[in-house]
């Protein structure tokens, strides 16, 4: 896979297309599938020359075209004359399930190779360039069965990158030098994961799994799988691949753009029909794999137990079920029936009486695998360590649920609830990032019909009980495979590739025996209450009340601050706008409490985090149906408080957000849920270590940088010696004399905001007796002018090294913000090149902005499992310097790059919600943060930035390099920064209220 010019580092077999899967993070939650978890494509009747009408929202104001080229290449247009961004996908039906089994590993390596040039566009780099320097960003995945190739850019650029994207599935050059090269950026993937435990777990699962199928395959691969041979070098294996598996009828693509769909039509058309397709006359070749009907475990393999020792300080007991087929029910649903069942989380819900027996914090069930093989139903539980101890029992509790919901769970009123939930949501359907769009309908057009692609995963057509009971019936005893995970477990083999230690023990028929008493507290879900009823829109205010509204914000199109005479506290400062844009009956309230009890220390900071998660834990089970009904919350900690936040349909709006405000105020802690919360929380904080290098790197600069802010180690020692006692009182404490901000944004007119301020009021403002305690400040450490470098190395326990090179801005006015913006829009594009392509020093590589508060800042971020510390730095500065020397003479387009981000328009209701907020967190009250921003990229001239570069880029004392590794600092001549806590109070520092 590439990073995308937009920094982000993905894992390589990521897969964008998102399900919706029952997790303890509460409801229906978007997630991303890896390599396994994919659905395989359904074949799609030929349609070449008849007129498809896809289904759309009612909310959707875009326009939609199908299409089926000549060449069998099935096309999706959308026309979108208000985007600020054009998109585009093209999604490949083969994946690493194709791979020969001698080169394991080359469907990602030819997703790789796709990117270094073509015929047409032969510089390696040059793709990646041009998209960068017209504000996109590009990406791509390989899974199982699919490769999906994805970008996004200024929406007035689209053909000439389509033109540049085409060329990858018509004429890729496959040079054989970045051939070679290419091999260590794979295997340098391989490495930066070696100690993932989600791919480790994998690695163990290709073991145990029939030798036949698919998934028996290493699908990363490595220097050793890609390797040259006598008489078989490799490109000679990509070309094969190619040839054979990227023909135009396994192609599905999806273009986003401006234009109408007769100029999209033909964009697409003069290009894309010059792909290759099957031969005249003869059906096009399915996709290497497994045959037909291969079992996923071999004959006898089932049931077993597997245990995992994993990396990191988890416990993790899940159940796969195989299954036959399911991808081709996807109007009925049936796994997702199941799953909304197994995995709820209200009351009489299994995970509830595992909480409450002190023996889970987490569950998640749904559809896992799925493919032409068959498919796999999972149930993954987060144990606490009497859950470890107690696993038999928790095995025995999931199968008794499954028992319950085979004799009371199959009404037909259950399968309508969560149709008529889906409707709502396909209903009031609001626009998406364009670049996610086009890459998940790319790869659902695969299994979906053509007038289904949009709301093929909304869709619940007809209520199949049989269907539901054929699938119940295999989640069975006999037919599971348990995995505990877990470093306590012991093991007798270690796999080949991740070195994972594990262990198969084969499982008797029987379970443990569960006192009735307790299998008597499990119960089916009732009908969900948070269903919203009322779906209208407000009518929008045409003006302002002038007479109640401060006079300085009677500007209607940004948030008013409501009147200050129903505003008692001084401390307290609500803002409202009604929406008159997205038109859908949701809203969003974002909640800020700045506490004076909550950042005086890391104790007071470990106590914060400590509550917030007791008081989601504390409202889990009430919130969780409206969590499925489009309600989402959240109640989270930061550096001096909480944030709070309520989003979705305003119609059950204000029963969720009263009792939050309940809980907040006046909580009521278990004690046993405070200690395993309390060990939970630890356990987060310690596995941060065992995460990759570059992320450690990261993780650790806010507390040298950044007050108040503590390190890891600190808040650890902090919170293990907190009793319950402890955060009762500083509960009471945490909203005395603190200072509020609110925002309500969307479908509420004045009189309910007014309402909803002066609840949000009457219950979070306090005020404490005697004099008031200080709000601690915020404070940036300034950089000198003058001076030498700082390092600070941080331990990883990798086998790769790593290097961060933080550059601070010169102050923290809009302008060196701008100037800043701009420096890392120039860098990111030739620092990815040149370290990543040419030198080949490893597969993470990215430049990446780091603000703190308004202070700009840019990190340089290598991970290298072939270059020490050492060379890293001298590769950064070599390119620094070089780098220097030969500026852009022309700096319009990286300006007009910028801009376009700044000047985007929200594309739905929470994402404009967002905006607002982020002006009235950096204390900008005329919600213009962005056009300022925008403006002062502007005034970026060459000699101010020539002058920015020399100044910030090539200033020792503006450099604070990170390490991870071995590393003589004495070399290059650093002071070294370790004490965080004695360090930041002596220095300068830009200071915040």
């Amino acid at each position: 896979m590439k990073s995308s010019a937009k920094n982000s580092v993905l894992p390589s077999m990521v897969n964008p297309l998102s399900q919706r899967r029952h997790t303890a993070a509460g409801g229906w939650t978007t997630f991303v599938l890896v390599a396994l978890f994919v659905f395989t494509a359904v074949p799609v009747p030929a349609l070449a020359g008849s007129r498809v009408d896809v289904i759309k929202s009612e909310n959707d104001q875009r326009r939609y075209e199908y299409l089926r080229l000549e060449n069998q290449l099935q096309v999706l247009l959308i026309s979108d004359p208000e985007t600020d961004k054009a998109a585009a996908a093209l999604d490949m039906y083969v994946g690493s399930g194709a791979d020969p089994q001698d080169r394991q590993g080359l469907a990602h390596f030819l997703e790789h190779m796709l990117f270094l040039g073509t015929k047409k566009y032969p510089q390696p780099g040059e793709y990646q360039e041009y998209i960068s320097a017209h504000g996109g960003t590009h990406n791509a995945y390989t899974s199982l069965e699919h490769t999906n190739y994805f970008f996004d850019i200024e929406a007035s650029y689209l053909e000439p990158t389509l033109d540049r994207f085409a060329q990858f599935f018509i004429s890729p050059l496959f040079t054989g030098k970045y051939v070679d090269r290419e091999r260590h950026a794979v295997h340098s993937e391989y490495k930066a994961k070696i100690k993932d435990d989600f791919r480790r777990s994998l690695d163990v699962l290709r073991q145990v799994v029939n030798p036949q199928h698919p998934l028996a395959k290493f699908s990363v691969g490595s220097l050793d799988t890609l390797a040259d041979r006598e008489q078989d070098p490799v490109r000679e294996d990509l070309l094969a691949f190619y040839r054979r598996h990227y023909t135009a009828s396994r192609m599905t693509l999806v273009v986003l753009g401006k234009e109408p769909l007769s100029a999209l039509k033909a964009m697409v058309s003069s290009r894309f029909s010059k792909v290759a397709g099957a031969t005249a006359g003869k059906a096009p070749e399915k996709p290497q794999s497994a045959p037909a009907e291969q079992p996923m475990f071999a004959k006898g393999l089932l049931p077993s137990k597997l245990f995992i020792k994993p990396v990191q300080e988890i416990r993790h007991l899940s159940f796969s079920f195989p299954l036959p087929r399911v991808d081709l029910y996807y109007r009925e649903k049936p796994l997702q029936y199941i799953g909304n069942l197994v995995g709820h989380e209200g009351e009489g819900s299994l995970l509830s009486l595992l909480k409450r027996k002190g023996w889970a914090e987490g569950l998640s069930a749904g559809e896992g695998l799925s493919g032409r093989e068959g498919a796999v139903f999972d149930i993954s539980i987060s144990l606490t360590p009497e859950g470890v101890k107690q696993q038999a029992k928790v095995e025995a509790l999931v199968f008794k649920t499954i028992e319950l919901i085979q004799r009371q769970g199959l009404d037909r009123w259950r399968f309508e609830e969560q149709r008529q939930l889906a409707d709502i949501a396909f209903r009031f359907q609001e626009k998406a990032e364009p670049m996610q769009t086009v890459s998940a309908l790319a790869n659902r057009m695969h299994y979906f019909e053509p007038k289904d692609i949009l709301r093929g995963s909304h869709l619940f057509a007809h209520y199949d009980k049989k269907l539901i009971k054929r699938f119940l019936s295999d989640l069975r005893l006999g037919n599971v495979l348990i995995t505990l995970e877990a470093q306590s477990v012991a093991t007798d083999r270690v796999t080949d590739m991740y070195q994972t230690p594990y262990r198969v023990e084969k499982l008797t028929p029987a379970l443990a025996a569960v006192e009735p008493d307790l299998v008597a507290e499990l119960a089916l879900p009732e009908k969900n209450p948070f269903i919203p009823r009322r779906l209208e829109l407000k009518a929008v205010a045409n003006s302002i009340d002038t007479n109640t509204a401060d006079k300085n914000t009677n500007d209607k199109t940004v948030p008013v601050a409501l009147p200050r005479q129903l505003i008692a506290s001084t401390g307290f400062r609500a803002y409202f706008k009604q929406d008159d844009q997205f038109s859908v009956p949701r809203g969003n309230l974002f909640l800020r409490v700045k506490s004076p009890a909550a950042a005086q220390s890391a104790d007071t900071a470990a106590l914060t985090e400590l509550y917030v998660r007791m008081v989601n834990d504390s409202l889990n089970e009430f919130a969780y149906p409206a969590l499925l009904a489009g309600l989402q919350f959240s109640v989270d900690a930061n550096t001096r408080g909480l944030d709070i936040r309520v989003s979705g349909y305003n119609d059950k709006q204000k029963v969720l957000l009263e009792r939050i405000l309940g809980v907040v105020t006046d909580p009521d802690f278990n004690a046993e849920r405070f200690a395993n919360l309390q060990q939970e929380v630890i356990r987060q904080w310690r596995n941060i270590s065992k995460q990759p290098p570059y992320q450690q790197l990261l993780r650790e600069m806010p507390a040298a940088i950044f007050q108040p802010y503590w390190e890891r180690d600190k808040l650890i020692a902090a919170l293990e010696n907190k009793t319950l006692k402890d955060l009762d009182q500083f509960s009471r404490k945490l909203f005395v004399n603190s200072d509020i901000d609110l925002l309500i944004y969307g479908n509420y007119d004045r009189k309910e905001a007014h309402k909803l301020a002066m609840r949000v009021q009457s219950e979070l403002v306090q005020s404490g007796a005697g004099e008031k305690s200080p709000l601690p400040q915020a404070r940036v450490i300034k950089l000198p002018e003058k001076g030498k470098g700082l390092y600070t190395p941080v331990e990883a326990d990798h086998q790769d090294a790593a290097v961060t090179l933080y550059l601070q801005g010169r102050d923290d006015s809009v302008e060196d913000m701008a100037h800043m913006m701009v420096l890392q829009q120039v860098l990111k594009a030739p620092f990815f090149h040149e370290l990543r392509t040419e030198k080949q020093l490893g597969y993470v590589v990215f430049v990446t902005g780091m603000p703190f508060k308004e202070v700009p800042g840019t990190a340089l971020v290598v991970q290298s499992p072939v270059a020490s510390v050492q060379r890293l730095i001298n590769e950064i500065n070599g390119f620094a310097k070089g780098f220097g020397k030969e500026l852009p003479t022309d700096l319009t387009q990286h300006k007009q790059a910028v801009m376009a981000n700044l000047k985007e328009q929200p594309k739905n209701q929470f994402e404009q919600a967002q905006r607002y907020w982020d002006n009235i967190v950096h204390d900008v009250k005329s919600f213009d943060r962005r056009e300022q921003l925008a403006a002062a990229v502007a005034g970026v001239t060459q000699k101010s930035f020539a002058d920015y570069y020399q100044q910030v880029m090539q200033n020792p004392a503006r450099q604070w390099w990170w390490v991870a590794g071995e590393f003589d600092s004495g070399k290059e001549g650093l002071t070294p920064v370790v004490e965080f806590d004695t360090f930041k109070p002596a220095q300068p520092a830009f200071v915040y209220p």
